[in-house]
Order: C-alpha cells, then sequence, then structure tokens
C-alpha cells in the first residue's frame, strides 16, 4: 500500500500517527501489526500508540 499523496508530491501525513513518512518506513505506517492482546490496536500498523489504559500490547502501549 502506497502512501496517499496530492497533486505536486506532497506526502500525507499518516493516518494513525500522523508524521509525514518516506518510502522506507511505509510499512511502519501501514502494515497492520496482529498483536491480538487489545481491542484498541488489534490489527493497527506499529506506528499506532493505543492510548488504552489497560494496553498489555509491547507493540502498541502507549509511552506518552
Amino acid at each position: 500500500m502506497d502512501q496517499p499523496s496530492i497533486p505536486g508530491g506532497v506526502r500525507l501525513p499518516c493516518l494513525y500517527c500522523g508524521e509525514r513518512y518516506g518510502p522506507g518506513d511505509v510499512a511502519r505506517h501501514t502494515e497492520p501489526v496482529r498483536c491480538g492482546r487489545c481491542i484498541t490496536c488489534v490489527d493497527k500498523p506499529a506506528c499506532f500508540d493505543c492510548r488504552l489504559m489497560y494496553c498489555v500490547c509491547d507493540v502498541h502501549r502507549y509511552r506518552g
């Protein structure tokens, strides 16, 4: 899956984290990580920060 862009080659921010990313980070922002341990973040990409208080997923747990 390619990152959405608008005319002129300007890259839109990621729908999950808001970062603008290049071709090297496409997988981190678009491919789902099947953590399966939290109903909020299941099948979200690795860049997603789950803000559920009881999230136990090591990939998505919010660290902010």
